[in-house]
């Protein structure tokens, strides 16, 4: 008999929801959105990648030395551990600007996945071709010919 009488109290009480198409959805001032990176600014120590706990961060190298910073916004889980372990300030930020939903044309999961193993590729690449300059010098500086 209680559940019945707030059943019937409910009828006469305002929606908990909100009426979303037709009143914009609240946001609180601390609301964490998208992750947005300033490569002016950032001195590529890639701390950002280490901190990310899913994995939505990557960065690739170039064989001469340059980096390029990669983000997935349908990885990310918005917990701004990339900015607070930026050891730059202002280099990587978190704006309050929500995600977009993830499109099934865009491919993300799969797509995401190839670029960070080309991330990791050319990163291995990179290393080997320093490994091997270093040999080449280390080589040519003890034999004087």
């Amino acid at each position: 008999m209680k559940a019945f009488l707030i059943a019937i109290g409910n009828l006469f009480k305002r929606p908990a929801t909100i009426q979303y198409p037709f009143a914009p959805t609240y946001k609180p001032d601390d609301y964490r959105g998208l992750i947005q990176h300033n490569p002016e600014l950032c001195i590529w120590c890639r701390r950002c990648e280490m901190a990310c706990p899913p994995g939505a961060i990557v960065f690739s190298q170039a064989m001469d030395g340059t980096q390029t910073y990669h983000y997935n916004r349908a990885v990310c889980i918005y917990c701004g551990e990339c900015v607070r372990n930026c050891p730059k300030p202002g280099a990587i930020i978190q704006t309050a600007t929500p995600a977009s939903p993830a499109l099934k044309d865009e491919n993300i999961n799969n797509s995401w996945a190839e670029t960070v193993k080309q991330a990791l590729e050319s990163r291995a690449a990179y290393m080997a071709e320093k490994k091997k300059q270093a040999a080449a010098k280390q080589q040519g500086g003890e034999n004087p010919a």
